[in-house]
């Protein structure tokens, strides 16, 4: 046999459940406010390929205190397209991979010409990080 609960019941477990819901959504940052991440790189190596038109850069991180950042960027990225900014200021796309083999390694494609030489510093970030 089916027995109502009282609403005086009901009413406190809906307060009870929109506190949690909204305890949660201000718990968790959005995208959108999250901070954004700007990592200081530097290139390795660069190989340039006139004929297929493309760029490929090997590149770790240019301090010590941002290697745990780039290996969750390159975890949680691989396969993504990212922005690089090279000396003059400007930003450019790249496709960023994680190197499986090379521990703290990633690679970037981008179109020829190649915007820095081997050894350069260079900064990347996530499309939209505008910082």
């Amino acid at each position: 046999m089916f027995m109502p609960l009282p609403a005086r019941v009901l009413s406190q477990a809906a307060l009870l459940l929109i506190s949690a819901i909204a305890a949660a959504a201000q718990a968790a940052p959005s995208p959108a406010t999250a901070e954004p991440v700007r990592i200081a790189c530097r290139a390795l190596e660069t190989h340039t390929d006139d004929e297929l038109k493309v760029t490929v850069v090997v590149f770790h991180q240019r301090d010590e205190g941002q290697r745990s950042q780039l290996a969750e960027l390159l975890r949680g990225h691989s396969g993504q397209m990212v922005e690089v900014q090279a000396g003059d200021g400007s930003w450019r796309r790249a496709r960023m991979v994680r190197l499986k083999s090379c521990f703290g390694r990633g690679l970037l494609l981008l179109p020829a010409p190649a915007p820095f030489p081997e050894r350069t510093e260079f900064a990347l970030r996530l499309p939209g990080d505008t910082r």
